[in-house]
């Protein structure tokens, strides 16, 4: 005697609405998880900008002490010895080497003196005694590196987007100074 097992089968169908479902059930999730993980990383982003431009400013403050001038090229600090960085960053809201150099006597390399004043619409004249006439040395970009006009005194990021956070009452990624 040959014994049958009966198999029960399902109804067809059932396996995909179930897996309809799941995949309908995943995608609100992720909807609804996704724009807090892009604040979240965009946050860090801008807490490696403020960290890695003050670095900066510390390196070229370093700089100036050791050498007596401000560097010429952010490749400067790393170049020579003994070096007053550990390595060149990249500005962490482009993941770029496009760091805008504020030279020396520029408008806008100057310190932030009254958060309620905007430096940029004072007159060049009322602080440039701030600060000494720049020693000219020579120092040659390489390839792909941008020409300065003088010595580097800070840098910024060339991104202009607003920010999540206000930081030294300015809400703009490039009007965020690192400077000596």
């Amino acid at each position: 005697m040959i014994l049958r097992v009966a198999r029960r089968r399902m109804p067809a169908g059932y396996t995909m609405v179930a897996i309809v479902i799941f995949i309908a059930i995943l995608t609100i999730l992720i909807a609804a998880v996704g724009p807090s993980i892009g604040t979240i990383m965009r946050r860090e982003r801008e807490e490696e900008l403020l960290f890695r431009g003050k670095q900066y400013a510390r390196a070229i403050a370093l700089f100036q002490r050791r050498y007596g001038r401000y560097p010429m090229a952010l490749k400067e600090l790393y170049v020579n010895r003994p070096r007053t960085v550990r390595h060149l960053w990249k500005d962490p809201m482009c993941n770029c080497d496009n760091w805008k150099l504020l030279i020396q006597g520029q408008p806008d390399s100057t310190p932030f003196l009254n958060q309620n004043v905007d430096p940029s619409n004072r007159p060049p004249s009322t602080y440039l005694h701030l600060f000494p006439t720049p020693t000219p040395v020579g120092f040659v970009a390489g390839p792909g590196e941008e020409k300065n006009v003088g010595p580097i005194v800070g840098v910024r990021s060339r991104v202009h987007q607003e920010a999540l956070r206000e930081w030294r009452g300015r809400r703009f990624y490039d009007e965020w100074r690192f400077i000596v």
